[in-house]
């Protein structure tokens, strides 16, 4: 296979049709979507209830005061997510835990003279979920940092023009412009596209995906960045016909070589970065996040800053990205290992081994940008890994293509075999395209897989384009995994995704939709009480916290979400192979709206 030009590929109308579409499911999904882009207010510490539930002491205490529960949950549709995946009516909770599950007459003998009642009426409550693979971080920077260049405002170079020029007229000359995009109508842009709008202003805008992005000239020119200029080592510096930099980068080495020269965040922005997005993820029932790419030192202490602050909304575990050799000696020398009050952990570390689908290291060649360029050396990634296994922590790798995820079993393998530590479950991310094979090593080695199904939505009329509809089939095989016995976790990779919605995951496992509102390999499809188990227990797992939160058990963190509607019941109607009513879906995920999210008992949003 011939490998074509970014630009061509670009150009093609998958991805004309991918820009129509992510700008009409932001305005769809919408103004919610709106609301989280605005900067929402830092708390400075949890925030109070505001219930508009009924709430209030029973006035005929049953149970003794050191029995007695602190709150209980009446009345309601309660989704325990247990081993018999239990129905109960109502939840009892005393000191942060789950104190009873049961009856409303069995949790309404645990009430007295100071228990707080909260009547459901009939709604839904399901453990919080678990979001295992997101950027919290990152979120802030798009809310406070970057200047946002996404659809509906900006879709084609026009509207980039547009927005462009106007973000000029309001920056001092000489200070950088930094922004974030989705997708432009004609492919990436580069120096040529941005020079005419910014020529006294350097330029760096981030495709949202994180692994690629696009400088003008001053920018170059401030980086000394030219034709003489090797592409690094897992990077590509995109070039024109003549060996000139076109201002465009893949994978984050590459990216790197411009971003040494421009302005980065101070500690006290990143300590407001680590804090920003937790309410708006407390707003769609996530109580556990796993910031799955948190770069540099000091952004991983800024997490433990919060933490120890006492201003943590929800939970999190933060997993140190390793991109270049160096990071090894910072990886073992300069991290904290943090175990906190409950609230924030470190969980241990993260490669990129690949970038997304134009630079995805494949066993076979693609008809992207690169198929056979992992950002790693192999026997340097090996040996990382088999140091880092050797901490006793967990390991993440994100891999798009087939190569990067045997590559990834090989050194995992290695580790292992060389210090057969119990039960490392150490992590693929993405895992998305794959062969026969790696399923059943997947399964020997004890790994675990993080997904996102919502890129078949994004993504899979791509896959086709570049790898052909056989290799495409091996797209996210969620079926064949969970049939095999692997513990699936699935997240939203917020913001790197246009959402944080896990509406969106849940109905991209059961549905599998695509861009054409058709499904992608059907087969491949899990039930929706499958997937709401996979974002709750199956992120407690991935997290070595299936003992303590994913289900509503006794002993168990009160971590609740309270829905307006039934989750299983929602998407139900949407399983199996059949054709999809794509205006039902969205409706369907509209209407799925997190009414209350509880940590440790205590309520964090309320709608």
């Amino acid at each position: 296979m011939k490998n074509i030009s970014r630009r061509s590929f670009l150009k093609n109308g998958a991805l004309a049709t991918l820009v129509a579409l992510i700008g009409s499911l932001l305005e769809a999904c919408g103004k919610k979507g709106a609301e989280q882009r605005s900067t929402p207010e830092v708390p400075t510490s949890v925030p109070a209830a505001r219930p508009t539930y009924t709430v209030a002491p029973t006035s005929k205490p049953i149970a003794p005061q050191e029995q007695a529960a602190d709150t209980v949950l009446l009345n309601g549709n309660v989704i325990t997510v247990d081993p018999q995946d239990t129905i109960a009516q109502a939840v009892a909770i005393k000191d942060g835990l789950i104190q009873a599950v049961g009856s409303n007459e069995d949790i309404g003998a645990l009430m007295g003279g100071k228990t707080k009642s909260i009547d459901l009426a009939g709604q839904s409550v399901t453990p919080g979920l678990i979001d295992p693979h997101n950027h919290m971080q990152a979120y802030g920077l798009t809310q406070q940092w970057y200047v946002s260049f996404l659809p509906p405002e900006v879709r084609t170079p026009e509207d980039l023009r547009k927005k462009l020029s106007e973000v000029v007229a309001q920056t001092p000359e000489g200070e950088w412009i930094q922004g974030y995009y989705l997708i432009i109508q004609g492919g990436l842009p580069g120096r040529k596209e941005l020079d005419p709008e910014s020529p006294n202003h350097p330029v760096w805008l981030l495709q949202q995906g994180g692994h690629y992005g696009s400088a003008n000239s001053l920018a170059l020119k401030l980086a000394g960045i030219n034709a003489s200029t090797p592409d690094p080592v897992g990077g590509v510096i995109e070039r024109d016909d003549n060996g000139e930099p076109t201002g465009v980068f893949f994978n984050h080495r590459a990216m790197d070589v411009l971003r040494r020269v421009a302005p980065v965040p101070t500690p006290d922005m990143t300590r407001d970065f680590a804090l920003l997005g937790q309410p708006a993820f407390a707003a769609e029932g996530v109580t556990t996040f796993h910031d799955n790419n948190v770069r540099g030192v000091n952004t991983v202490e800024a997490f433990f800053d919060v933490d120890r602050a006492g201003q943590m909304v929800i939970r999190g575990r933060v997993f140190y990205t390793l991109e270049w050799p160096g990071d090894l000696d910072r990886a073992l020398n300069q991290i904290e290992y943090y175990k906190g009050n409950g609230f924030m952990d470190f969980g241990g570390f993260k490669f990129l081994l690949d970038g997304q689908f134009q630079m995805a290291y494949c066993h076979e060649p693609h008809n992207g940008v690169r198929w056979d360029t992992p950002t790693w050396q192999p026997q340097t990634f090996k040996d990382t890994v088999r140091a880092l296994h050797d901490t006793g922590l967990q390991i993440c790798v994100h891999c798009v293509g087939d190569a990067a995820v045997d590559l990834t079993l090989d050194a995992f393998e290695e580790a292992m075999n060389a210090n057969p530590r119990p039960d490392p479950r150490h992590r693929i991310e993405h895992c998305v395209i794959t062969t026969p094979e790696a399923t059943q090593r997947i399964k020997d080695l004890g790994v675990v897989v993080s997904t996102q199904p919502q890129f078949i939505r994004l993504g899979s009329k791509m896959w086709i384009d570049l790898l052909g509809e056989k290799r495409a089939a091996r797209g996210m095989v969620t079926r064949e995994w969970l049939d095999a016995g692997i513990p699936v976790a699935l997240g939203s990779d917020a913001p790197a995704t246009p959402w944080i919605l896990p509406q969106i995951t849940l109905a991209g496992a059961v549905t599998r939709v695509t861009l054409d509102d058709d499904r992608h390999c059907p087969e491949q499809s899990i039930t929706a009480r499958e997937a709401l188990r996979a974002h709750t227990m199956g992120g407690a797992y991935a997290g070595f916290e299936e003992n303590i939160k994913g289900s509503i058990e006794p002993g168990k963190l009160a971590d609740l979400v309270v829905w307006k509607r039934d989750p299983i019941a929602t998407f139900e109607p949407f399983e199996g192979s059949g054709p999809l009513d794509a205006d039902g879906l969205l409706r369907a995920i509209g209407s799925l709206k997190a009414a209350m999210t509880m940590v440790e008992g205590n309520i964090v949003h309320q709608a």
